[in-house]
């Protein structure tokens, strides 16, 4: 995405050296590993945001009522939220011309990806909902139910390379996955219609 690409340019001409895209309120035991750390050295459940366990029905309603106020809002955006867009397609067209970003034009671009693509981002942190808790429910969901907009799954469910052994979590994702995909069936065509507004990349500024 054009977008994402930028922003990701900005962002080092800026010196950010932290992820912008990150809204929601994180708990202190989510702090980045150190320097030098790979996946193997941590804990299985600290190497996914996906929640690894069977999606419960609480999970399910957190996450339907998210998405529905975030394709509410979607379609009736505020007045900041169409400034944010307003103002991203501008940079993208000062960009052509070799204009370089500012750290505030960052944050508009941050904030114009959320809108277009993560709406139920905004939504959750002006819900006041633990921010890591939300985000590996609907890793979860949006595992085992392929995004319309995007024309297929919307992850691989941890599936393994057909010549290595699955590792510990690419096994578990992909029985966790398998154990969604059943619980979500009798949702699957709402929760499509929700991502289809809210997680459609025809949304992105151009």
């Amino acid at each position: 995405m054009i977008l994402a690409i930028l922003l990701c340019a900005a962002a080092a001409c800026c010196g950010c050296g932290q992820k912008e895209t990150a809204p929601l309120s994180e708990g202190a035991g989510n702090a980045p590993a150190a320097a030098g750390s790979t996946p193997a050295e941590l804990p299985l459940d600290q190497q996914i945001e996906q929640k690894l366990d069977p999606l419960t029905k609480e999970d399910l309603e957190l996450y339907l009522k998210v998405m529905r106020a975030a394709a509410e809002r979607a379609k009736h955006l505020t007045p900041a939220d169409q400034a944010a867009l307003d103002g991203a397609k501008k940079i993208l067209a000062g960009s052509a011309s070799g204009r370089i970003p500012t750290r505030d034009d960052v944050k508009t671009l941050d904030r114009a990806n959320l809108v277009a693509v993560a709406m139920d981002q905004i939504v959750a942190e002006e819900m006041k909902l633990d921010g890591r808790n939300y985000r590996g429910i609907f890793e979860a969901v949006e595992s085992a139910v392929p995004n319309p907009a995007l024309g297929g799954a919307s992850g691989d469910g941890g599936a393994p390379t057909p010549d290595r052994t699955p590792t510990p979590l690419e096994k578990r994702l992909r029985d966790v996955n398998a154990a969604n995909e059943k619980f979500l069936a009798p949702y699957r065509v709402e929760i499509q219609q929700l991502m289809a507004v809210v997680r459609n990349p025809a949304n992105l500024p151009k």
